[in-house]
């Protein structure tokens, strides 16, 4: 100490000045260091609120923008777009899983009269094809069997209700009678099917630009899934002769149509109050719920004689 204080007489003034600016220097420096060392849980501690920048999404904010940009033509065309591309997706997936079981329930409009709605449990497998229904409801107790290439191309149907006593019968998939309470043969049931058919009939949609609205609706669920929600709209009977409104939910992990509805056109000489409409034009409407895919389904499950199942009992 003795050293350094002769040492600092023999400076000069500016040297003086120096040499106390860096002693101030190291001294915060130190003190800096010994405020910043971590401290023990509980002990008395200064929170500072910084302000953060806002973030700014950039895909969100480029999307609005384009929305901006878009006539309302071409904002329904790309919410249709939008809704083929996650269909497409589902569709792979489908190819991809070889059996499920579901519930399906449907409501179709046939012969000119809206049947009743019927629920089923399904069993289906993609290869071969195959496909297993007991209803629950309608006709209780039925049950319909078809797998491609056994029976002859035929399905096994055994009645239900009143009728479960009587033997089990063949039919043609597309034999009117069959076909007396459905709008599609047998051999188009499932999911994969109903994906197909979306796609198809949306692809066309976007060529002959036939539709005035495409919105895509707040999530709903279906059952326990949450599913995201197209509403489509035609512009008139001339361009789309069959389809007025369509209702698509669509699975948003597994890109699968869980739920459809599509409505006609009112009768011309009909007065309808608008809300009434879509119950007086209700064409189809399929909901599919309680999937479990690769159930590890075997040819047992699409065998007639099965001890589960009553084809073969009188």
């Amino acid at each position: 100490m003795r050293f350094l204080l002769r040492r600092l007489k023999s400076l000069n003034p500016q040297q003086k000045a120096n040499g106390t600016a860096t002693a101030v220097g190291l001294l915060t420096i130190a003190f800096l260091h010994l405020e910043c060392q971590p401290r023990p849980a509980g002990a008395d501690t200064i929170h500072l609120s910084i302000a953060k920048p806002s973030v700014i999404n950039l895909q969100q904010a480029a999307t609005q923008e384009t929305d901006a940009n878009l006539t309302p033509e071409q904002r329904a065309e790309r919410n249709l777009s939008k809704k083929v591309a996650i269909l497409e997706k589902g569709i792979a997936f489908l190819k991809s899983t070889p059996d499920y079981t579901a519930q399906f329930t449907k409501r179709e409009l046939v012969n000119g009269e809206l049947l009743e709605e019927q629920t089923m449990t399904m069993k289906l497998r993609h290869e071969p094809f195959s496909v297993y229904l007991k209803w629950h409801d309608y006709e209780t107790g039925r049950e319909v069997m078809y797998v491609d290439g056994v029976n002859e191309g035929n399905m096994l149907v055994h009645s239900g209700g009143w009728k479960a006593k009587l033997p089990a019968i063949s039919l043609s998939p597309d034999s009117s009678l069959a076909m007396k309470e459905a709008r599609y043969p047998i051999t188009r049931a499932g999911l994969l099917a109903l994906a197909n058919t979306i796609v198809e009939y949306n692809r066309g949609d976007l060529q002959s630009k036939n539709f005035s609205k495409c919105v895509q609706l707040e999530d709903q669920l279906v059952g326990d899934r949450m599913c995201c929600s197209y509403l489509l709209e035609y512009r008139d009977r001339e361009v789309s002769v069959d389809y007025r409104k369509s209702i698509t939910l669509i699975d948003k992990e597994w890109c699968v149509p869980l739920f459809i509805k599509n409505f006609g056109w009112p009768n011309e000489d009909a007065a309808t109050a608008e809300a009434d409409l879509d119950e007086a034009t209700l064409i189809e409407h399929y909901t599919y719920s309680g999937i479990k895919f690769r159930s590890s389904l075997s040819a047992l499950d699409f065998d007639h004689t099965n001890d589960d199942y009553r084809f073969h009992r009188n």
